[in-house]
């Protein structure tokens, strides 16, 4: 495996590691669900029939400048990884791509689509433009998918489906919350080296948008800024953390240090989990853990 992608969580059911002598037919009630980005990737095993979440395997990818680089560097991983061997009949991939923008349904034009992303984002050779349907928001995703990535994806499985990060998150929010009415509330998903905030008031959506951070201060920064242009008080505004943070998180001390109100997400009880999650913080990994509701 390169040493440029460093697995940072290993959580994996023993009945996975024990399995590895049964037939392939075996494994058909298993789904796995990817999330892909220039810097990690992470793996989840599902197995539908049970409704319950047997694995996840994350990877911290280093020094990886473009798609073609890190399709080099998952070639060495899919050639190591057990998990990633065994045969899937359902595979999907939550793609991390930051050229993207949202269409209601009435605006909506198969044939405009490069047109949609060329308003806001230069587009490359190397790029195919695709789009989800939001059914939950009566809107389309446009996003631009890397061709390399595409490529290997179709090579490495027989059918699979792509869809954005962000479709996703936005889809899982307005599906868990739709017997709630929502107020004066934020959703905020911390990444590796990016944070998704997300707003929804009621059962609409006011807000989805993505922001690059190096330092807790211009984690602050981006974070107070949004809440303020959206018209959201950070003394009493509900915010509601999600993904690669915790209470020791430095994120969490300097948002503390403004925002009052913040809650932790809390992990979905639709699902069974394997006793392997026990270790895994609660709001970690919440997109990819229920990216299974968005069929």
């Amino acid at each position: 495996m390169s040493a440029n992608a460093i697995l940072i969580a290993n959580h994996t059911d023993k009945s996975l590691i024990q399995d590895t002598k049964k037939s392939t037919s075996d494994y058909r009630a298993y789904d796995l669900f990817l999330r892909v980005s220039l810097e990690g990737f992470t793996l989840n095993v599902y197995d539908k029939d049970k409704n319950k979440h047997l694995a996840l395997k994350s990877y911290l990818m280093q020094e990886v400048k473009d798609f073609d680089e890190l399709c080099q560097e998952l070639h060495a991983l899919f050639v190591k990884e057990e998990l990633l061997q065994r045969y899937y009949p359902n595979v999907k991939v939550l793609f991390e791509g930051q050229k993207n923008t949202l269409i209601p349904y009435p605006l909506f034009d198969i044939n405009e689509l490069s047109n949609y992303l060329r308003f806001n984002h230069p587009l490359r050779q190397k790029e195919e433009i695709s789009y989800d349907d939001l059914q939950n928001l009566e809107a389309y995703h446009v996003y631009a998918v890397p061709v390399p990535l595409k490529n290997f994806l179709a090579n490495k499985f027989t059918r699979f489906k792509i869809q954005n990060y962000i479709s996703s998150l936005i889809e899982i929010l307005l599906i868990n919350n739709k017997n709630q009415r929502l107020e004066n509330t934020a959703f905020v998903n911390v990444r590796n080296s990016f944070f998704d905030i997300i707003h929804i008031e009621g059962n609409k959506l006011l807000l989805a948008n993505s922001f690059r951070y190096r330092t807790r201060e211009d984690f602050a920064y981006y974070l107070l800024y949004v809440l303020h242009q959206s018209g959201l008080n950070p003394e009493d505004v509900r915010v509601i953390f999600m993904g690669e943070i915790d209470k020791n998180s430095n994120l969490y001390e300097i948002s503390y240090q403004y925002i009052r109100n913040i809650e932790f997400i809390a992990r979905n009880d639709f699902f069974r989990y394997s006793y392997v999650f026990d270790d895994v913080p609660v709001g970690y990994y919440y997109n990819l853990l229920n990216t299974g509701l968005c069929e």
